[in-house]
């Protein structure tokens, strides 16, 4: 079996010699299993240290701008290169494999007196003795616990997903802008190549898990790139760009210089149990293992309802009416809705569906 999966992986990264396979990565979480009690937030730590970067990043840029003024006064009316200054950003948080370098200062760095980080045992995760096509995939050692960000639990690959993979849509996104492409076009080359990767080495064939949760999280870290120079829309909310001129130089936002940076794109979308992945093994067991999870979702979530949950499905299809490659057929789904009514009587279906 091991030695056919192998098989398997090389002919499927022979067919797709455009995935970075230094940024090779596939991780899953599990957020059906809730901590008890619940987890210390990090999202402002997370924030800081991301205002801390784009601070000496934008340093950086001022000193070119002076070296180029020396020269040449008019390079203080010139156009910055928004693509290396976001390149510059990323190679200070999103290098790294298989988990990026904000990813790691999460998960191995220290937090005294706070309890920030919650893994099961294998026996323990709804991924139990669960097929994957590469033995030993969905073990706890290849696996990402829950931190909280922001108030919403979520794997910490999430974070490796924003700033790693959201770098390649934002390239991806920018190629097609500078082929003349239009705002929507340049988006879906972006989210075609998610789907490409989710498919291949980030997810289904190394441990058949569609991560639904992944492709939003690489999303959400395109608009943060993009975010970067750049007003956008989440929802109905319009977000201001995070840098902004000061006469020949630039400087963060007042209003954005602050802790709370990275909590627009922390959304529910990026909690598996909120998103749940296309599950491609194994689907009935994994459906029993989250079944078993319910007792503890009803006394520890306040608003833990149906017609809650429900609503968190539908929601996330999207994000916020953008498509970001969601994809779940009621076949391949395992989810909470399971805990409303006797065994049995709930399917995993689509809410729109029932």
């Amino acid at each position: 079996m091991y030695r056919g999966s192998i098989l398997i992986v090389a002919c499927f990264v022979a067919l797709l010699p455009g995935i970075a396979m230094h940024d090779a990565r596939a991780s899953e979480t599990d957020q059906f299993t809730l901590p008890s009690p619940p987890l210390d937030d990090v999202g402002r730590d997370l924030g800081a240290r991301v205002i801390e970067i784009i601070g000496a990043e934008t340093a950086k840029l001022n000193l070119r701008i002076d070296e180029k003024m020396q020269g040449n006064p008019r390079a203080a009316t010139e156009a910055v290169d928004e693509r290396d200054f976001v390149t510059g950003v990323y190679e200070q948080v999103g290098v790294g494999v298989p988990e990026s370098t904000l990813e790691r200062a999460i998960r191995y760095g220290t937090f005294p007196g706070r309890r920030v980080l919650f893994q099961t045992g294998y026996s323990e995760s709804i991924y139990a003795w669960v097929f994957a096509p590469v033995p030993f995939a969905l073990m706890p050692a290849a696996s990402s616990p829950t931190v909280r960000l922001y108030g919403l639990d979520l794997g910490t690959d999430k974070i490796g997903h924003i700033f790693q993979q959201g770098y390649e849509y934002f390239n991806r996104y920018e190629d097609a802008l500078g082929k003349d492409a239009d705002e929507p076009t340049a988006l879906a080359a972006a989210v075609k190549y998610g789907v490409l990767t989710e498919l291949g080495l980030y997810g289904v064939l190394l441990t058949g898990v569609y991560s639904n949760g992944d492709l939003a999280a690489n999303y959400a870290g395109l608009k943060f790139y993009r975010n970067l120079f750049h007003e956008i829309r989440i929802g109905g909310e319009t977000i201001a760009p995070i840098l902004e001129r000061d006469g020949a130089h630039w400087i963060i936002n007042p209003d954005r210089d602050n802790a709370d940076v990275l909590k627009p794109y922390i959304t529910e979308h990026l909690n598996e149990a909120y998103n749940p992945s296309k599950y491609m093994f194994n689907v009935d067991r994994i459906r029993e293992h989250v079944r078993e999870r319910c007792a503890l979702w009803v006394k520890q979530v306040p608003d833990f309802s149906e017609a809650n949950y429900r609503a968190h499905l539908e929601r996330t299809k999207t994000w916020f009416g953008e498509p970001y490659g969601w994809d779940l057929p009621d076949a391949n789904a395992a989810n909470l809705l399971r805990c409303f009514g006797p065994p049995g009587s709930q399917p995993d279906r689509d809410p729109a569906g029932m």
